[in-house]
């Protein structure tokens, strides 16, 4: 006779190739929930039987609440998050404006101090117009309060 063990029966061989089950030896007995200490009973869970239960108003008014609130702050975002996208392009096409004016400033600005001669001119001021350098006396200064500019209220004192 032999005998094979599975998970859940016990199998032998009879002369045949047929099977017969046969029952294990000692099966658990089931324990009883009074024969269990209070921290370990099993508790059932209570079954609901459709919607008996239903739901309090006022929980219904904050969820709904709620998920007003949750879209309203969301739109908001993504509209912010437009705004600044479109501030940022309308900033990088300032910039690449201000660079290519700057560009054009300089060229211009070098051709023009390419063209003037200096030189040229204090000589045409001096032979021509009748310009002097100051002497010591005529010199005057000013304390400013203001560094940017000066306004003239009255005649400029004679110089002393």
């Amino acid at each position: 006779m032999r005998e094979y063990r599975n998970a859940y029966a016990q199998y032998y061989t009879e002369g045949t190739a047929a099977r017969k089950v046969v029952q294990p030896e000692y099966i658990r007995p089931e324990r009883r929930q009074e024969e269990l200490p209070e921290y370990a009973k099993v508790r059932k869970a209570k079954t609901q039987k459709g919607l008996k239960v239903a739901m309090n108003p006022a929980f219904a008014v904050f969820l709904a609440f709620s998920v007003l609130a949750t879209l309203t702050a969301c739109t908001m975002m993504l509209s912010m998050q437009a705004k600044v996208t479109n501030q940022s392009d309308t900033i990088s096409m300032l910039q690449s404006e201000i660079e290519t004016l700057t560009d054009e400033n300089n060229v211009y600005e070098n051709r023009l101090n390419s063209n003037v001669n200096l030189e040229q001119i204090r000589e045409t001021a001096i032979n021509q117009l009748g310009m002097v350098y100051p002497t010591e006396g005529q010199v005057v200064y000013y304390n400013l309060t203001e560094a940017d500019y000066v306004r003239q209220y009255q005649d400029v004192p004679s110089a002393r």
